[in-house]
C-alpha cells in the first residue's frame, strides 16, 4: 500500500509538484522579486551584490520527508567571490537582509 499524504498518494502528489504549472508559478513569483530586491541592494550600496543577483531553479531532493516529498523551488541567490564581498561590506544591510526584504516587498 502507497504512503499517503492527506488523502493524496505521494506519487500523485510528487507528479502535480513537478508539473509545468507549479514550476512556472514559482518562477513567476522569483522574477517579480528580483528588480525589487536589486533596487533593494543598489539603495543600501551592495553594488556588486545586486550585478549578481540571478534565479536559480532546482528539486530539493526529498530524502528528509517521510513520503519522500520532492519539493521544486526558484529562488534568488547571487555567487560573489571573497573580493566582491569586501567590496560590499560596509553596506547598512546584510546580503541576507536584502534578499528577505525583496522577496516580502519591504
Amino acid at each position: 500500500m502507497a504512503q499517503k499524504f492527506k488523502g493524496i498518494q505521494a506519487a500523485k502528489l510528487n507528479a502535480l509538484l513537478q508539473s509545468p504549472n507549479v514550476r512556472a508559478a514559482l518562477v513567476a513569483r522569483a522574477r517579480r522579486s528580483l528588480p525589487r530586491t536589486r533596487a533593494l541592494a543598489l539603495s543600501v550600496g551592495a553594488e556588486q551584490f545586486a550585478r549578481e543577483l540571478h534565479i536559480e531553479t532546482g528539486t530539493r531532493p526529498g530524502t528528509k520527508a517521510d513520503q519522500g516529498l520532492r519539493r521544486p523551488y526558484a529562488r534568488i541567490t547571487a555567487t560573489l567571490t571573497t573580493e566582491q564581498r569586501k567590496r560590499d561590506g560596509r553596506t547598512r544591510m546584510t546580503r541576507r537582509q536584502i534578499l528577505r526584504r525583496g522577496a516580502f516587498g519591504g
